[in-house]
């Protein structure tokens, strides 16, 4: 009499003793151990299952139309920067308004020691603790400097490009025994 052929589990692959059981992973039936049977087999409460329940309809994608896009127009770029005289004109603004320094941060909305700092040229502010300061002051700290655009740089069409151009070489650095 010949000797039965062992069943193996179809996840893990370790032989099955016993009957084995049956498992439904993503519509397909697997005949598996009692260890994948533990980790697959029991619905645990509150775990996620890839099979859909039935419950929740199926959502499916609708692209949204997107709103066609008109050429811009080309505008020279600005940046803004802080006055180099911000100090001057923050600590006449403060002598002006007769307020002491924690008064006037609670009305500004900084703290006294960066209006200290910022007074005395310690400190350059960022741009929106500046435009808070000329909101409430009434005075000019933020000034526009702009850039002109640069052309981007075309390539001939009779230019046939070299290995140089083309490959990315790393050259990296022998370590020193």
């Amino acid at each position: 009499m010949a000797k039965a052929k062992p069943r193996i589990c179809e996840i893990c692959g370790a032989e099955i003793r016993g009957k084995g059981h049956t498992v439904k992973i993503e519509g397909a039936e697997l005949l598996v151990c009692y260890k994948c049977y533990q980790k697959y087999g029991r619905k645990k409460p509150g775990t996620w299952s890839p099979m859909p329940t039935g419950r929740e309809p199926r959502r499916t994608y609708v692209p949204r139309a997107r709103p066609k896009q008109t050429p811009r127009t080309q505008r020279p770029l600005y940046t803004e920067d802080i006055v180099e005289d911000y100090a001057d004109r923050v600590r006449e603004a403060i002598q002006r308004s007769g307020l002491s320094y924690e008064e006037l941060s609670h009305k500004v909305g900084l703290s006294t020691n960066l209006i200290r700092r910022i007074a005395h040229g310690e400190y350059i502010p960022t741009i929106s603790e500046a435009k808070k300061l000329e909101r409430y002051f009434k005075i000019k700290l933020i000034e526009r400097v702009e850039e002109n655009v640069k052309e981007k740089a075309t390539i001939p069409k009779d230019y046939e490009p070299t290995l140089g151009d083309v490959a990315n070489i790393k050259i990296k650095k022998r370590k020193k025994k």
